[in-house]
């Protein structure tokens, strides 16, 4: 297959899995109107904050360490809205909407974002706190009836993943399946929190599980840090975790209507390392629980500055030493303050074009002065995103 096929393949795939914003909106209760509306207050409620706490500029630099230095002093909803609006953002603050429809799409991502990153930022500190008490957790001595509807249904799901198939021969396993099953209902703190539960027995202590008669799990144990060895693939390994990941997510839906989710994707992500696999793996599918370090990777973006003039002569060697130069970012310190102070970037080009002997290296001064400029531009974008993606830690 030659290149146009592939282009034309990968075009026609789009086409088909396209899904008009019109039923997109339907699952949202809105229309194209409605949804118009709802975008533009969602932008005026974040410039209106912005005035309200004395940031009122255009600079997209200066807003967010202005941003950053107010969470830092206060933490309350206006800032929190600000920030997790001003880290999710993909254009509808400070890019250009050619039509309404990429307006009310643009918001659509952008808002379903930050509500996610908000609500996980906003249940850190009660998580960990119920955590703590589940981690000095006793167990409830008193019996309770099997459930023998469930211990079939949880067999049954459990079986139909790889490292769990062999507990179809097993002697023992549909009858651990029940005893465990009669243990999480006695306890309402394990109860609420079943999806993580059963996937951490299953994933943990399978073996046990299927080869081991009258086994009864230690719930306490699941409730302290595992984590598996994801750095290198021993040919069979990550296989073995990604069933794991797809068990816990079979479980979250099946039990989506009785269990409190939240709370059991906080421990799923949080007491292995499982997630952090799954996205440096695996195509991202984000219904799979994040930590928040994890969160403000996958949904912060780079805000661009602005996009210089288009260079259309590559020069290589002039780029390389650019970014050498810029590697040492105490030496720019002064720029970094300006520019988040108002200050110009164009003002810093001819010092790194000195440092750099751009004449040199590139043979034409206009050139290289703009190479400098994209390269002094890329490097503030940087500073804004590590400050954006280290921001939420101010709310815990």
């Amino acid at each position: 297959m030659n290149e146009y096929e592939e282009i034309q393949r990968w075009l026609d795939e789009q086409a088909k899995n396209y899904i008009p914003t019109e039923e997109t909106l339907k699952d949202y209760g809105l229309t194209m109107k409605t949804a118009s509306e709802q975008a533009d207050l969602y932008r005026e409620k974040f410039f209106r904050l912005l005035r309200k706490y004395g940031i009122i500029t255009d600079n997209i630099s200066v807003i967010i360490a202005e941003v950053d230095r107010l969470i830092c002093e206060t933490q309350n909803e206006d800032l929190l809205f600000v920030y997790t609006a001003l880290a999710t953002e993909k254009g509808l603050f400070f890019g250009d909407m050619y039509d309404e429809e990429q307006k009310i799409i643009c918001w659509l991502k952008q808002w379903g974002n930050a509500e996610k990153f908000s609500k996980a930022i906003q249940n850190d500190k009660i998580y960990k706190k119920r955590l703590a008490g589940l981690q000095g957790f006793v167990e409830n001595k008193d019996s309770e009836e099997p459930d023998t509807e469930e211990q079939t249904l949880l067999y049954q799901m459990s079986i139909e993943h790889d490292f769990l198939y062999k507990g179809r021969k097993s002697k023992f396993y549909l009858e651990n399946i029940g005893e465990l099953v009669r243990k999480v209902n006695s306890v309402p703190e394990l109860k609420v929190i079943k999806p993580y539960v059963y996937s951490a027995i299953l994933s943990r202590k399978h073996n046990l599980m299927i080869n081991r008669k009258n086994y009864s799990p230690n719930f306490a144990n699941i409730f302290e840090r595992t984590d598996y060895r994801i750095k290198t693939d021993n040919g069979k390994n990550f296989d073995t975790y990604q069933s794991y990941i797809e068990l816990y997510d079979h479980l979250r839906r099946f039990y989506q209507d009785e269990a409190d989710i939240d709370f059991s994707d906080y421990y799923f992500s949080h007491l292995n390392n499982l997630s952090e696999w799954y996205y440096e793996n695996c195509e991202p599918n984000e219904e799979i629980p994040m930590t928040l370090e994890r969160m403000a990777k996958h949904y912060i973006n780079h805000i661009n500055i602005k996009i210089p003039e288009y260079i259309e002569k590559k020069q290589p060697l002039l780029e390389i030493v650019y970014d050498n130069i810029l590697a040492n970012e105490t030496k720019w310190s002064d720029m970094i303050n300006d520019v988040q102070n108002g200050g110009n970037i164009s003002n810093y080009c001819e010092r790194l074009y000195k440092m750099a002997d751009g004449m040199r290296l590139c043979g034409n001064r206009k050139t290289a002065l703009k190479y400098a400029e994209l390269h002094l531009i890329v490097f503030m974008e940087e500073i804004n995103h590590r400050i954006l993606t280290n921001g939420y830690k101010n709310f815990l």
